[in-house]
């Protein structure tokens, strides 16, 4: 028990314990965690996923390489049809220059020798030989014939100013064939790609230039182009050349004559990987070739949905076979775990059991396998048979020593570390009304309950760092009630640490009541019941140590009865005590419980007033007592008249003595009565000076 200071019937509290003598409480009890995988289970997820992870690497590994060759040999395929492809643009647009060439040698005289007033019979001459060569639509979607100030002549017959056309300058300047980015004509507006071969006369200079349209959206070998397909889903667009590159075609009507990249186009499809390019790919496969003839870019795109779907097909095969063949080494793993493990799974279950049958061990095979397990299980069957004789004679010791200490009124107890009760005699049972089973096992916290406990942990975590600790506890509900607790800790053989707590209880409410009666009696006046000048003193000086450290004033108030001696003389000692009696209870109807009234002399008494702010109130204090004092005493048919005399003496901390303090408080008494009796006088003047003040 800890600090047990109520009645012994007013606590009931109920608890099982934790181990009883072969019955162990199954709270107690070490059990499997509910949610805890078995070790067999652990061992085959742990194995199956190690399996998995170095399984799943090598897949990951043949997948990224067989995503990476089957990229090369798509990118291979492709590059080849874009490659055959550009070279067929380049030799159609080689004939049409060549034809256009061959048409230009001969236009030289005619083109040089027109005039402006003959401007427009010579383009006409000049375009009517063109056509009868140059096969329309065969080779063109039209024809015309310039002059060299850039007077051209078309197949409407319509004059038109080209001499600000890029290709117009660059044939001038170069005197070579020309080909156009796609422009929109100035006669009917429609988009066209113009190929210009520079006319040069007999003299060598720049007569003009002969021209074919290839008109974008007519039929031609640009515009078949883009029904050339790659698979089924892939496409071809063509990039011109220049500063400022568009889109000659594009599959998307909307992109044709669009800006597009000078370098890396990918016919505006996105083209960037994805982060497991090789498992989900996103990125097409793009071929791109230069034409001789243009400078232009061929550029062929196969999406990757179409490229990879022989390679995602495989993948699915292959996961759905790897998650298979991962079912099937778990479930191999799960039976050979299980086999292997047999024997340790009948220990586990042998181990469990003896935590409440000491003699659960006894199930095991005689004989164990050669292996780890069966040292183990032979191993635990030694020590349980040891525990077993060692807890049958601590049982028997125990029964020895309850035999001897149920017969102490004490209460004697045993506590472990985690403070739970371990060994208890009978004297605690009936204390708290628990039996043996109830009580073992419950911490000091569930017997004592919040408040004891409280009061006592202190003293138990003393004991429990290895301090022999005595205390004693009262209780006055509803009677005074005292009890002595010992803590005596109990050390481990090597005395390295604490192993436990030995408690013993006494009940000392006798003896301490005794010492109580003794010492009021020791500190009291037997007649007033005041404090007597021994108890007074020592009140006194725990008084002036408190205001020094407080810093606040005090006062002591020493009173001497006037005319009590005539009291005596007329009426007798047996009136004077009554008179005295009577006058102490009026001083201590003035002043405040927590004040201190004593009888120092026969008739002289004094009073402390601890914390009393100021001057003013000891003031009070002493009108107070001259009033009551001064009223008619009646006591047995008698009355009597007598006044007080007071002395008041202030402190506030400062360097002094109390027997200097009550020096000066005797000192103000005398001066009183000097003043004619009945009054009271107070100081020092720097104290009453400074209050009065303020």
């Amino acid at each position: 028990m800890v600090g047990l200071c109520r009645r012994r019937s007013a606590v009931r509290p109920a608890c099982p314990d934790p181990a009883p003598r072969g019955k162990p409480n199954s709270e107690h009890r070490p059990r499997m965690p509910v949610l805890l995988p078995t070790l067999k289970a652990r061992i085959a997820l742990i194995t199956t996923v190690l399996a998995a992870v170095f399984g799943t690497g090598i897949v990951l590994t043949s997948l990224y390489a067989v995503h990476r060759d089957l990229h090369d040999v798509l990118q291979d395929e492709q590059d080849s049809i874009v490659k055959l492809s550009a070279d067929q643009l380049d030799t159609a647009m080689e004939d049409r220059i060549l034809l256009l060439t061959q048409q230009a040698g001969q236009l030289g005289g005619l083109l040089a020798t027109a005039r402006s007033a003959q401007a427009h019979s010579a383009l006409t001459q000049a375009l009517a030989q063109v056509r009868r060569a140059v096969p329309i639509p065969g080779a063109f979607n039209g024809l015309m014939v310039v002059d060299a100030r850039g007077t051209a002549l078309g197949d409407g017959g319509m004059l038109a100013e080209v001499g600000d056309r890029s290709y117009f300058r660059e044939a001038a300047r170069t005197r070579t064939p020309v080909i156009s980015p796609p422009i929109r004509a100035r006669t009917n507006d429609r988009f066209g790609v113009i190929v210009a071969v520079p006319v040069i006369s007999a003299q060598g200079q720049f007569a003009g230039l002969v021209g074919g349209w290839l008109d974008l959206s007519s039929s031609n070998f640009l515009v078949e182009v883009l029904h050339n397909r790659l698979g089924t889903t892939g496409f071809y667009c063509l990039v011109s050349s220049g500063s400022r590159p568009v889109y000659v075609q594009h599959p998307d009507p909307a992109q044709a004559r669009q800006p597009a990249r000078a370098i890396g186009d990918t016919c505006g499809q996105d083209d960037r990987a994805a982060l497991f390019e090789f498992l989900t790919p996103t990125r097409p496969v793009v071929s791109r070739y230069l034409m001789s003839t243009t400078g232009w870019e061929l550029v062929a795109l196969l999406p990757a949905r179409e490229a990879y779907t022989p390679l995602h097909h495989m993948q699915e095969r292959l996961l759905m076979l790897t998650g298979l063949a991962l079912l099937l080494v778990a479930a191999s793993i799960w039976l050979a775990v299980r086999h292997l493990l047999a024997p340790l799974t009948r220990l586990h279950e042998v181990v469990r059991d003896s935590t409440s049958d000491l003699s659960a061990f006894e199930r095991l095979p005689e004989r164990q396998q050669r292996d780890e397990i069966g040292d183990l299980a032979r191993a635990f069957t030694r020590l349980m048979r040891d525990v077993r004789d060692r807890r049958h004679e601590l049982d028997r010791s125990e029964r020895r020593l309850r035999a001897v200490t149920d017969t102490l009124p004490s209460l004697l107890a045993f506590i472990d570390t985690d403070e739970r009760y371990v060994f208890n005699n009978v004297a605690y049972e009936h204390t708290f009304g628990m039996t043996l089973e109830e009580l073992r096992g419950k911490t000091v916290r569930e017997v004592l309950g919040e408040t004891r406990y409280a009061r006592a942990q202190p003293f138990l975590q003393r004991a429990l760092a290895g301090a022999v600790v005595t205390f004693e506890s009262e209780d006055t509900n509803p009677e005074y009630h005292c009890m002595e607790t010992s803590y005596r800790p109990e050390w481990s053989a090597d005395g390295s640490e604490v192993v436990g707590v030995h408690i013993h209880v006494q009940d000392i409410t006798p003896r301490k009541l005794e010492t109580m009666r003794l010492s009021h009696i020791s500190s009291t006046d037997h007649l007033t019941q005041l404090l007597n000048r021994s108890a007074f003193e020592s009140r006194l000086q725990r008084a002036m140590a408190d205001c020094r450290e407080t810093g606040g004033m005090m006062a002591v108030l020493y009173l001497d009865m006037d005319r009590f001696k005539a009291v005596n003389d007329i009426h007798g000692h047996a009136a004077g005590d009554l008179l005295l009696q009577a006058f102490a209870k009026r001083v201590l109807g003035c002043v405040r419980k927590q004040d201190a009234v004593a009888r120092v002399g026969g008739d002289e008494f004094a009073i402390i007033l601890e914390s009393v702010g100021s001057a003013a109130a000891a003031r009070s204090v002493a009108t107070a007592i001259l009033c009551a004092v001064g009223q008619r005493f009646h006591f047995e048919g008698m009355f009597a008249d007598v006044d007080v005399s007071i002395g008041v003496a202030l402190y506030d901390g400062g360097p002094m003595q109390d027997s200097e303090l009550l020096r000066l408080a005797d000192v103000l008494l005398y001066r009183a009565k000097s003043a004619g009796r009945g009054r009271y006088e107070i100081g020092p003047p720097q104290l009453v000076t400074v209050d009065s003040a303020q």
